[in-house]
This record gives C-alpha cells, structure tokens and sequence, in this order.
C-alpha cells in the first residue's frame, strides 16, 4: 500500500532509444514508488530497463512520456537529488578511502577538513575504520563497494538508489555484503531503491519488490515482502522466505529470464 509520504512515484514512463536507426523501446508504462524509509528492490530480465528506470528517476535521463515525482514535487531537474550507487565502484585509484569517500561533498562545496569529520565519523560502521589511508588498489572488492556505499551516504539524501552494487562480487564477498547492508538499512533512515538479479537478495532485503516484464519493461507484479524485522542471512531457509522467493522465480521464469 502506497504512503502519505511518498519519496518517489513515476506515473506511466515511458522510454525509448534510437540505435543505428533502429527504434528501442525501454519502458513501456511503469508505475512504481517508495515510500518514506522503505527499502524496495526491482528485479527482471537483462535488459527490461531496470537502469533506464534508474536514471531517470535521477535525473540522468529524461522519459518520453510520463511523470517522475520527488519528495512530493514533479520536476524535470533532479539531477543531484538522489545519492546514486552503481555497479562499479568508480574510485579514483590515486585518492585514499578517505578522500574517495568525502569526493561528492568536496563537489559541492564542502571544506576538506570538514568533509574528513563527516566520514571519519562513519568509517566504523561502514566496516573501514583503520583502510582511510589505503589506496583502492589494497582493498577488498567488499571493501571498495562498502567506500563507494559510505561516499554515496554521505551525500544525505533522503532517497539512494543502487543500481546491482553487488553484481561484481564473488558469492562468499555478496553474501557478507548482503549482512552487512542488513544491520546498516534499519541506521540509514532512507529510502532505499536496489536494481538486482538476486531474488535471495531482493526478498531479504526489501520491504517490497518489483518483476518487471523483458524488454519494453513493464510492471508485472509486486509482491509486499512480510518478513519479521530484524532479518539475518539465516531466514533465507524459513518456509515464508521459501514462498516468496518461489513465486517471484515463478513470474521470472515466465518471462524466460534466467535469475541466481
């Protein structure tokens, strides 16, 4: 059931791109919305324009039709209004943690020493307390995404967006960072919107998740994620999580969609 205080709402989008002359359709009519401090994940096949969606709420990209409404307000200039984490990691391979975290407040304005505090503060939590002085290249994969996660943090938007941040990461590093992002999503106080081929993931982290048809996407389910709070790895054997998860594979497989 959608809520009051509705952080995100898109109303109908759709999305087409033009590639060597050919027309492709993206999205073709997507509702969705999250709701104040909810976590809702979006899964689907490759390539029914779960990033498109993305981007656009965003503000990286714009719908052909439709509309894409934030913190109560429908506008075209988003842009810099959402904390947005992708797949990869992007950290500056010259910059320590540290600096690679405090970049996005340095972009805006905000003093160095200043932006130092913000993130010393968070090191802990964020599982890097003692690495602010290494480069990227002597992290962990788990390591960097959790410094690209706290860079995108501290940005402090109300509304952060993944786009698979943990797509890249072997099973065992996935599955830590899985409990890890589980003990962190109660502090965050955010509303949290995660792209992933993960159903085990979806279904134990979110409060709700979206199916998405193949290409041109479109909504074909939402299911309300019940689960008792606080969640751990362990739940993913209970016979509640087990339905669920059977019957978003269920409206995956008929799509013909390969999930893991």
């Amino acid at each position: 059931m959608e809520s009051t205080h509705t952080k995100i709402r898109t109303t109908s989008i759709h999305k087409a791109f033009y590639e060597n002359g050919a027309h492709l359709s993206a999205l073709a009519g997507v509702d969705f919305h999250a709701s104040d401090r909810e976590f809702v994940s979006i899964i689907g096949p490759s390539g029914c324009g779960k990033s498109t969606l993305l981007n656009i709420i965003a503000g990286l990209d714009q719908p052909d039709a439709g509309s894409v409404e934030l913190y109560g307000a429908t506008t075209a200039q988003r842009l810099g209004s959402v904390g947005y984490m992708q797949q990869k990691d992007l950290l500056m391979p010259w910059r320590s943690v540290l600096d690679n975290c405090i970049l996005g407040l340095e972009i805006q304005g905000v003093p160095r020493g200043e932006a130092r505090t913000r993130a010393r503060a968070l090191l802990a939590p964020f599982g890097l307390e003692g690495f602010e002085g290494y480069l990227p290249h002597a992290l962990s994969g788990g390591m960097r995404q959790r410094a690209a996660f706290l860079r995108t943090v501290l940005l402090d938007h109300d509304v952060v967006l993944l786009d698979e941040p943990f797509g890249a990461l072997d099973a065992l590093t996935r599955s830590h960072m899985q409990s890890w992002l589980l003990g962190l999503r109660e502090d965050l106080k955010k509303t949290i919107v995660l792209v992933t081929h993960d159903v085990d993931e979806a279904v134990l982290l979110s409060d709700r998740v979206y199916v998405l048809t193949a290409s041109p996407g479109t909504v074909r389910t939402v299911a309300e994620v019940k689960l008792p709070k606080p969640r751990s790895m362990e739940m993913v054997g209970d016979s509640a999580f087990v339905k669920l998860k059977l019957e978003l594979l269920s409206a995956l497989g008929s799509l013909g969609s390969r999930v893991r």
